[in-house]
């Protein structure tokens, strides 16, 4: 019986033992995995270090107030640029403007058939020109690509169509008084045109027996006050159909001989 009990005491013995070994080696391979891991984890979890700049030794340290960088010749070529621009803009702005006034000379220098005439025919044809011949069979105009011959039976109507455009005549001739020292010239004038008619002036030129200019003075009349798009403002502007007197003073010397006087109306169309 005693030996039973200490074969059982030495069979319980041995498996303990065992099975303390046993836990002691799960223990230490569950360490061993645990370990692994974290080694892992942090080799993965590590960064590269940043490579370190090589300085350049020749580099130059910047004084107290000086620049970075040079600035003077960039600013030089964006200022003439800007000043180029500005002189494209102003071009461009003059372009824009109101077309400029051309004189009344120049206009009669151009020789542009007038198309005074504005003729309907029974085909429904316009014909815009003017008449320079006419006789029973029909008539001849002047139109804009030459002349156009066109018979009577042909017309069904024939109409003024001027452009609108002012014109400035005498009415009758001035009157002239006569002084020792001096001429005063009164007479009218009148816009004949269809539009208005802007700083009219008379001229009035005194001339010897020989043709000689002794004398040439101009006023300006005193018709409607008129603002144009300058801004300007002038009372010397005339409307169709109406009429203003005038009054021009010569001064003469005692050696001045008038044989005869000629006069001149001149006039500007403005907005």
């Amino acid at each position: 019986m005693i030996k039973l009990i200490s074969l059982f005491c030495l069979i319980s013995i041995a498996l303990g033992q065992e099975t303390t070994n046993n836990n002691a080696q799960n223990n230490v391979d569950s360490l061993d995995v645990v370990n692994k891991n974290t080694k892992a984890d942090s080799i993965d979890k590590k960064e590269p270090l940043p490579s370190i700049r090589t300085l350049d030794r020749d580099l130059k340290k910047l004084e107290p107030g000086e620049d970075f960088f040079e600035f003077k010749s960039s600013l030089d070529i964006l200022k003439e640029q800007v000043d180029s621009l500005k002189r494209v803009l102003s071009t461009y702005d003059e372009g824009k403007g109101a077309i400029p006034t051309i004189d009344e000379e120049l206009l009669n220098l151009i020789k542009i058939p007038q198309l005074r005439h504005r003729i309907e025919l029974q085909n429904g044809t316009i014909v815009n020109g003017e008449i320079i011949e006419e006789n029973d069979l029909g008539i001849i105009v002047q139109t804009s690509i030459g002349q156009l011959a066109i018979e009577k039976d042909r017309i069904v109507n024939i109409s003024e169509d001027l452009p609108p455009i002012a014109k400035v005549e005498l009415i009758d001739e001035p009157f002239v008084n006569v002084y020792p020292n001096r001429e005063e010239i009164t007479g009218s004038v009148k816009n004949i045109g269809t539009k208005r008619a802007d700083f009219v002036r008379v001229i009035a030129s005194l001339w010897s027996p020989s043709t000689e200019l002794v004398k040439k003075d101009s006023v300006f009349i005193s018709g409607q006050n008129t603002k144009y798009y300058s801004g300007i403002k002038s009372d010397a502007a005339l409307d169709p159909g109406t009429a203003i007197n005038f009054k021009i003073i010569l001064s003469l010397d005692e050696q001045d001989n008038v044989s005869y006087r000629t006069y001149e109306v001149r006039w500007e169309s403005y907005k």
